[in-house]
């Protein structure tokens, strides 16, 4: 089990978030889940900024003098370092990193809080001799909450490795690679079915979440675009733009084509991948992830779905991935305390959850009661 640590970044006074294979952020608005996420994004955005690119991946071995924007790179807003820097702070200084029992790597970054900087500095390293995470790989996915809808076509783009970009952007490209021959890993097939071709195996994963939904991909050099083609159950040998069949579709395929091509052993961090999609599909694009990270992906999710991590408990219960691999942070606020207060929740081995804190998804049953209290009452 890997921790990211946080202190004095912005809601947080000094908080450690667990990090697992499968690591889902939930609770209510406002309690520190995008701040999680940023903290992560921002501390790659280090990495990447001010770290040596040595023999395939980033090393971070000291700080370098270099200032890390908070604007820009994975989406980020941030404004400016007034912002960042807990109220509650002691000294003006933020620190982001990771650890466990035997590794550690942590930045202290300067805020200058007289003049906002639209930048932090970072001015001290703290990193055992073997630091082994997966935010120094070259290979690091990302999607923004706000992904990118429904497109006639997608501009082609330089990328470092094959990926759908922080919105989506690259989706189309990425589903068009080696004129749709690319090839993902044996584990990641859907069900029984044989072939390893990505584009197959995302209308198999399409056809599991939304019945009778198919793609196929046309890329253009000449124009430099990728366009993707939409067929349904009204549309067969007919397929549409997806402009014709709303965002369902445009939201889940980066997170789909993401999914299958992840190099094991990195992160892919998705925000509300339930964006747009019925209950039934968000309970199986739950399933989906649990299988990714099953394969060695270390996926991280953002999301207000119970139905989701009902997907997910049926994946733990179907043993397509280990219960011991899966924890659930729920993001709490507690009376009087000075930061969100953040509940590690463990799946059992048949899909029930160790703890059901107040809050947790439990807005049914306290609907269901305001109803049942108020016909009781006509």
């Amino acid at each position: 089990m890997n921790h990211l640590k946080i202190n004095q970044f912005k809601c947080f006074v000094d908080a450690d978030i667990n990090i697992n294979q499968l690591t889902v952020m939930a609770g209510a608005n406002g309690n520190g889940k995008s701040t999680t996420i940023q903290a992560l994004l921002y501390f790659r955005r280090t990495i990447e900024h001010c770290g040596d690119w040595i023999n395939g991946e980033y090393q971070l071995n000291k700080v370098n003098g270099l200032n890390v924007q908070l604007n820009g790179a994975y989406c980020l807003a941030l404004g400016n370092s007034s912002f960042v820097l807990n109220r509650n702070a002691e000294l003006n200084e933020i620190r982001l990193g990771l650890f466990n029992e035997k590794e550690e790597v942590t930045v202290t970054y300067e805020v200058d809080n007289r003049d906002a900087k639209l930048y932090l500095t970072p001015k001290a390293l703290d990193k055992t001799e073997s630091a082994n995470f997966p935010i120094f790989k070259q290979e690091f996915y990302y999607l923004n909450a706000e992904r990118i809808g429904p497109r006639v076509s997608q501009q082609l783009q330089f990328f470092d490795y094959p990926n759908a970009g922080w919105q989506g952007e690259t989706t189309a490209q990425l589903l068009g690679l080696e004129n749709g021959y690319y090839k993902i890993e044996n584990e990641r097939r859907f069900g029984e079915t044989q072939s390893n071709y990505l584009i197959d195996q995302v209308n198999h994963w399409l056809d599991f979440l939304m019945k009778g939904v198919k793609i196929r991909v046309e890329t253009s050099p000449n124009t430099l675009t990728a366009q993707v083609l939409i067929e349904n159950q009204f549309t067969v040998s007919d397929p549409t733009l997806s402009t014709n069949l709303g965002f369902g579709i445009s939201y889940i395929l980066p997170i789909i084509a993401t999914g299958l091509t992840a190099k094991k052993g990195c992160y892919f961090i998705v925000e509300n991948p339930e964006a747009h999609l019925h209950p039934s599909a968000q309970s199986r694009i739950g399933r989906f992830l649990a299988m990714v990270a099953s394969s060695g992906v270390n996926v991280i999710i953002e999301t207000h779905s119970d139905h989701l991590v009902n997907g997910i408990q049926i994946g733990v219960a179907e043993k397509k991935i280990d219960n011991d691999a899966v924890t659930i942070n729920f993001f709490n606020h507690n009376e009087g305390s000075s930061q969100p207060d953040v509940q590690p929740i463990k799946i059992k081995e048949k899909g029930e959850l160790t703890d059901w804190p107040k809050g947790f998804f439990d807005q049914t049953q306290i609907d269901y009661s305001h109803l049942i209290r108020l016909k009781k009452n006509v």
